[in-house]
C-alpha cells in the first residue's frame, strides 16, 4: 500500500490503485525486474547479505512503480512478492511450503530451491551464444546469476534447480488439471483453468510482446494460446506454459492430457525460434 509512481522525467506521484493479488500473478502490478535498486542494496545491508524473502520483499515496496497498477503489463518480480506473501500467510519459509504442498506430494526428491554439494556437483555448465563468432561459450554452473539474492531468500519466479524426469511431474499434474501421477492432488481443476484462462486486455496485450509470445494470452503465470493465426502454431487454445532463462520451456494441454517438458543449458538462445517449432512438432505428431 501506500505505492509511488515514477513518470519519464523522475517526477513521483501517489498510485490511485491498489497493488493486487491478481496484479502479481499477472504481472500488472507496475513493478520492475531490478535487481541492484537501492532498495535491494540497503536489504542486503540489513540481513548480512541473507536476504530473507520478506525482508525482500518490505524493500521492493520502498521503490517505484513504472505505472499504474493494472493498466500495463510488464514481467517484474512480482512473483517473487507472492512468495512472500505466502510465507507471511502460512507462517512458513516459501520453500518449506511449496517441498510440503507441491514437490512431497509430486514425489519430486530432486528438486531444491538452495543448492547442496550433491546438486552443485551433478548440475550441467551453461553456455552462451556469441553471435559475433557463432560461438558457444561455456560460463560455467552458477545457474542463478544474481536471481537467488541470498542463501534466505526464496524467489517465487527464478531459482529451482532440478532434473527433467523430476519437474516433468510437476507438468504431468497440470496437464492432468492438478491431480499427480502419485494420484496426490496438488491444485483444484477450477484453479488450473483460472491459470491457462488470458486475463490481459488489449491494452495489456500490446505490452505482452516478445517474439515467442505472439497468438498468446496470460493467465496465472503462465503464457496461454488464444490465437493461431497471431502465433502460426498448431496447438489448441488454452495450451499453456512458460520458458526458461537458459532455454528450458514447458507447457501443457489438459484437453488432451498433454504434458511436455524440454530443457537446454542456453542462455540467450534463439528462443523464438525453437520453442514455437517445438510446439507445433508435438501437435503435428497427435490425433486428436
Amino acid at each position: 500500500k501506500n505505492m509511488y509512481i515514477k513518470n519519464k522525467d523522475g517526477i513521483l506521484t501517489e498510485a490511485k490503485n491498489k497493488i493486487t493479488i491478481g496484479d502479481l500473478f499477472t504481472m500488472t502490478s507496475g513493478m520492475t525486474y531490478e535487481l541492484e535498486s537501492d532498495a535491494i542494496k540497503k536489504a542486503k545491508e540489513l540481513t548480512g547479505g541473507k536476504m530473507d524473502t520478506v525482508t525482500v520483499v518490505k524493500a521492493l515496496a520502498c521503490e517505484p512503480l513504472s505505472f499504474e497498477p493494472g493498466t500495463h503489463w510488464q514481467y517484474s518480480l512480482s512473483h517473487d512478492v507472492l512468495a512472500g506473501l505466502i510465507s507471511v500467510i502460512s507462517g512458513k519459509k516459501f520453500r518449506d511450503y511449496v517441498q510440503e504442498n507441491i514437490f512431497a506430494p509430486l514425489d519430486m526428491k530432486e528438486t531444491v530451491f538452495h543448492h547442496t554439494e550433491k546438486t552443485k556437483k551433478n548440475t550441467m555448465s551453461q553456455y552462451e551464444y556469441h553471435t559475433e563468432n557463432n560461438k558457444f561459450v561455456n560460463v560455467g554452473k552458477n545457474v542463478a546469476r544474481g536471481y537467488v539474492m541470498g542463501e534466505e531468500y526464496d524467489s517465487g519466479g527464478a531459482g529451482l534447480t532440478s532434473k527433467v524426469h523430476d519437474y516433468a511431474k510437476l507438468i504431468a499434474a497440470l496437464a492432468n488439471r492438478g491431480m499427480g501421477l502419485t494420484g496426490e492432488r496438488i491444485l483444484s481443476e477450477y484453479s488450473v483453468e483460472l491459470m491457462r484462462t488470458n486475463r490481459l486486455n488489449n491494452v495489456q496485450l500490446r505490452d505482452f510482446n516478445w517474439n515467442t509470445l505472439a497468438g498468446c494470452g496470460y493467465g496465472l503465470g503462465l503464457r496461454t494460446h488464444i490465437n493461431k493465426v497471431e502465433s502460426g502454431i498448431i496447438s489448441n487454445y488454452g495450451e499453456s506454459g512458460w520458458g526458461g532463462a537458459a532455454g528450458a520451456t514447458a507447457f501443457f494441454d489438459p484437453d488432451i492430457n498433454l504434458a511436455v517438458f524440454y530443457t537446454q543449458h542456453t542462455l540467450n538462445q534463439k528462443d523464438e525460434f525453437s520453442e514455437p517449432k517445438l510446439r507445433n512438432v508435438v501437435y503435428s505428431c497427435l490425433n486428436t
